[in-house]
């Protein structure tokens, strides 16, 4: 559902005239890794475990920047409907997020064809004094697909790792069927 949902999103940002839907995707693909976290990190707290995931399992230019970009995108978002904010001097937000180029949002297809180029050249996650974060939804929602897709095949190989998914899986479970 996760991704369905997410792909559906940016297709209708693409379709726009003046960008979108960065707000809405943004905070579902933080969102998302953040459940997936659960499922992959002994960490018991939540931004410990996301940051740990993050970490463990995605490209060097995440490596040990997720933990400050969650306190100020995720848990800003998910609680306060805007991300938390550093200001500068000057007043002005830290923090961005999305990729427009002439107004529009670009296609994942666009994305998906040289994701390595756009996860370099756009993401910002230790910006110089100064200057914004910047989180490209679209890029932090393919690095995920990569990263599930290659756990999924994981947890069929590796014994440690499936008798450690398993038990959190079906406490998920449980929870989930309790509030339904």
């Amino acid at each position: 559902m996760w991704k369905s949902d997410l792909k559906k999103i940016f297709r209708v940002g693409t379709r726009g005239t003046k960008g979108g839907c960065n707000l809405a995707s943004c905070i579902l693909v933080l969102i998302g890794i953040e459940s997936f976290s659960k499922f992959f990190s002994k960490k018991r707290a939540d931004v410990d475990a996301f940051a740990d995931f993050m970490d463990k399992y995605y490209p060097a230019q995440y490596q040990g920047k997720m933990k400050h970009i969650y306190e100020l995108f995720r848990h800003g978002l998910a609680h306060n409907y805007y991300p938390k904010s550093e200001f500068s001097l000057k007043n002005t937000s830290l923090i961005a997020f999305g990729v427009d180029e002439h107004n529009r949002v670009l296609a994942l297809s666009r994305f998906k064809s040289n994701l390595d180029y756009f996860r370099k050249r756009l993401l910002q996650l230790s910006p110089q004094m100064g200057k914004p974060y910047v989180i490209v939804p679209q890029v932090l929602f393919l690095d995920t697909v990569i990263v599930m897709e290659g756990l999924k095949k994981k947890i069929k190989n590796d014994a440690s790792l499936r008798d450690d998914f398993v038990p959190k899986y079906q406490k998920i479970r449980k929870i989930l069927r309790r509030t339904n």
